[in-house]
């Protein structure tokens, strides 16, 4: 049994229909969201490769975290970097429990360039992302659980592990992803 309503000027709208379409409306937003999640990791994808499919991240500034001027957090990373203050590709590979090989064809250098001068100035935007991301530790109890945590699936990272994004060059979401697990933003 439909219902109608009445209308200024007789106009005689059924109460199902407009159901199906709030439905339907409903429906498209969320097709809609979807899509624009998706258009936003294609983009971050550009920018973060070049024509070669190399990762350009490396040249590009890290976007800014508002953990970055709190001092505990900063000191949760001194290790990570060397006495002149800068990161270190070494001491990163090694807390993410991959190779220095391996961490320099993410960073789109050679593992001799890399090993060479693990500190390097050019280096420094790149290996911010990955700060950021080591600022994790900070909430779990070891190094052990970290480097689980990088190797786990996990849902809102469309059940990819944080090492398979790394690998991927998606190094801003998966930062981004970290600060708003420390600091309780909606994700």
């Amino acid at each position: 049994m439909s219902t109608t309503l009445n209308k200024p000027g007789n106009a005689v709208v059924d109460v199902a229909d407009l159901a199906l379409l709030r439905d339907a409306l409903r429906e498209q937003q969320a097709r809609a969201g979807r899509l624009l999640v998706q258009i936003e990791k294609v983009l971050r994808r550009a920018k973060g490769t070049t024509d070669a499919g190399v990762t350009n991240a490396s040249f590009a500034p890290a976007r800014t975290s508002p953990l970055d001027t709190m001092k505990g957090v900063a000191a949760a990373t001194a290790d990570l970097r060397e006495g002149n203050g800068n990161l270190s590709a070494v001491r990163m590979a090694r807390l993410f429990g991959v190779s220095v090989s391996q961490l320099a064809g993410w960073l789109g250098r050679t593992k001799q360039a890399v090993g060479k001068t693990p500190d390097a100035d050019s280096l420094q935007a790149a290996l911010g992302y990955f700060e950021r991301v080591a600022r994790l530790r900070l909430a779990l109890r070891n190094e052990r659980e970290f480097r689980q945590w990088l190797r786990t699936p996990h849902e809102l990272l469309e059940n990819a592990t944080p090492l398979e994004l790394l690998a991927k060059g998606d190094w801003q979401a998966l930062a981004d992803y970290v600060d708003d697990l420390l600091t309780g933003a909606p994700t």
